[in-house]
């Protein structure tokens, strides 16, 4: 089971990961020494500054340079193409040149989405292609994850849009993750069904159950399996729920016990028999909570863990 399933962690650069200093050897360290340490411990990694701002193109030809092959980058979709509210500084220039003289904005300021013709949603596809090229050219591409943002829900337009991405992204593995109850599990069978149709891959999440949270459906929609891990961190999701926005470190702070995750293996092991590539993302961003998680989960999987490069306290 364990060989065809990778296991790794959500954003390589975390601030909080860096600040805890208890997985890369300095907290002061190049982007190059600091990727070059992840690759030494891990063979896959979510790239999440791609949801902030789309990638320099010079930028993932060095991640591509940078890293053993073998290794696999998944790339998080740019916050346009996902529902979300792009902040003003980040949109390219030729984004900006389609927008009307006065777009919308939301109280924190960022561009509001639907102040987006259907031409710029088009020209941020085109723009994320391209700069996601050298990463699948090399075949290190793994996922592209589009996180819907909360307020989006199941509607006829919606399923719509899951059914185009494919022609969107030609040859990229896509994996949908939802964050509103009104496709799971109001209309579960609608969307897996839509899912499967576009062979879109469901993303299994892993988060704090009850209220407003999606449940954790461990179904198969595509070849490719993903899981991510929120942690269970009740009171920091709640704090989102309110509208208080906590920052990341608060909202994700968690680590999971030995025990919490020995209990997804059953659910691992029968997504592993259905599919052809599983893969596990541990997003429980603060501390160096994700990497101990991850290692240990590789553990549990029969994996081997060991670096001479990677701290030891990491495995106590």
């Amino acid at each position: 089971m364990s060989r065809r399933i990778r296991v790794g962690i959500c954003a390589w650069a975390d601030p909080a990961l860096i600040e805890s200093g208890a997985f890369y050897p300095r907290k002061s360290m190049s982007a190059e020494a600091r990727l070059r340490h992840y690759a030494s411990v891990f063979d896959v990694v979510e790239v999440n500054s791609s949801y902030y701002a789309i990638p320099d193109i010079r930028n993932t030809q060095r991640w591509v340079e940078r890293t053993p092959p073998g290794f696999v980058f998944h790339v998080k979709a740019y916050a346009l193409m996902t529902g979300h509210h792009p902040r003003a500084e980040t949109v390219p220039a030729d984004l900006t040149a389609l927008l009307p003289r006065a777009p919308g904005r939301t109280r924190r300021g960022e561009i509001d989405a639907t102040s987006f013709s259907p031409e710029a949603l088009d020209r941020a596809f085109a723009l994320f292609r391209t700069a996601v090229g050298p990463i699948a050219e090399a075949g290190k591409l793994g996922y592209v994850l589009f996180q819907f943002a909360p307020w989006v829900h199941f509607a006829a337009d919606r399923l719509e849009y899951l059914a185009s991405l494919p022609a969107r992204l030609p040859g990229f593995t896509i994996a949908i993750e939802f964050r509103h109850r009104s496709w799971l599990p109001d209309h579960v069978d609608d969307t897996l069904r839509a899912l499967s149709d576009a062979r879109l891959a469901h993303v299994i999440v892993d988060a704090p159950s009850g209220g407003a949270a999606i449940p954790r459906v461990t179904t198969v929609t595509a070849p490719t399996a993903v899981f991510r891990l929120h942690g269970r961190n009740a009171a920091g999701w709640l704090r989102q729920l309110r509208g208080e926005e906590p920052s990341v470190r608060e909202k994700y702070d968690y680590l999971y016990s030995e025990d919490e995750l020995r209990a997804l293996l059953p659910e691992i092991e029968a997504v592993s028999g259905e599919t052809e590539d599983v893969f596990i993302s541990f997003n429980n961003n603060n501390r160096d909570y994700p990497v101990k998680n991850a290692l240990m989960m590789k553990r549990l999987l029969g994996q081997p863990t060991a670096s001479e490069s990677t701290p030891l306290d990491l495995f106590t």
